[in-house]
């Protein structure tokens, strides 16, 4: 009992730890330069990665979900620049209908945030979502996701897929609510259930392929595109918080439906095979 205790208690301190470093610790001590977000995220990466082949020395690739094959690797390339590509559409679309402007800051920095604004600090802001996205999947789409499925082995996938994806929903929320370096505004209704949808969708894709890679291409390139845009209010010339951005982006019908329709094909084909088992004949 004590060992187990000992066991969870340190994996539990570590997920903490890991936590802390991946989202903006540089925001709450004041640290002059982005850099530092990557630095610490991808910190976190190599903290958990170095525990988890240390606490499970035979299954951590597994437990990670980051087991990937030459395949693996080249569909997270391909659905990476696709979604990306998507993406940009979608955040356009829905922007202007919430009455925003749309610019990624690859290439509109200078003209938003001036002549002077470095480009390593837009260089950071791309780099940091590599590795926070990447520590997203293993450690809430990998080790609750397929730790949740192992312990409780005669439990339905879909009953975890959704668990799962309500925890990915409302700690988003728990995330913008409570945040020391966030404004504490609130994400909408809409907002939360399309998020609920796009767990459905990336525990699914986990839970079917048995990795991360195509649920992390699919998180890496919409983060990628909608957190390092500039979203400029039509009417004020204003830029909106990141809690703002959530509900621009997500918390819209044209986003609930996409997301629910994803969601839907997802959780079918996470159980074609029971579906054809049951066929008659």
């Amino acid at each position: 009992m004590n060992q187990q205790i000992k066991k969870y208690g340190l994996l539990i301190s570590i997920l903490c730890l890991c936590g802390f470093l991946n989202y903006h610790p540089q925001m709450l001590f004041g640290l002059n330069s982005p850099h530092w977000g990557w630095i610490f995220s991808l910190l976190s990466t190599i903290l958990i990665i170095c525990f988890m082949r240390i606490r499970d020395p035979e299954e951590w690739n597994q437990k990670l979900g980051i087991n990937f094959k030459k395949n693996d690797i080249r569909r997270f390339v391909i659905i990476t620049i696709l979604i990306s590509i998507l993406a940009f559409f979608i955040v356009d679309y829905v922007s202007m209908l919430d009455g925003y402007n749309f610019k990624p800051k690859l290439f509109y920095y200078k003209t938003y945030l001036g002549s002077n604004y470095p480009f390593h600090y837009v260089l950071a802001n791309y780099l940091y979502y590599l590795p926070e996205t990447f520590n997203e999947e293993m450690l809430i789409g990998a080790l609750l996701l397929l730790g949740l499925e192992r312990r409780f082995k005669k439990s339905e996938k879909n009953f975890i897929a959704i668990g799962v994806a309500i925890i990915f929903s409302l700690m988003h929320q728990g995330l913008f609510k409570w945040s020391p370096v966030q404004s504490g505004e609130l994400l909408t209704l809409t907002t939360i259930v399309t998020l609920f949808f796009v767990g459905i969708l990336r525990n699914s894709l986990i839970l079917k392929t048995r990795n991360i890679a195509m649920s992390w291409a699919i998180h890496l390139s919409f983060n990628m595109v909608f957190f390092s845009g500039l979203f400029i209010n039509g009417k004020t010339g204003k830029f909106p918080g990141e809690p703002e951005v959530f509900n621009i982006v997500f918390g819209n019908l044209t986003m609930l439906i996409l997301t629910g329709l994803l969601a839907s094909i997802s959780i079918i084909w996470l159980n074609i095979d029971k579906l054809e088992k049951e066929k008659p004949g």
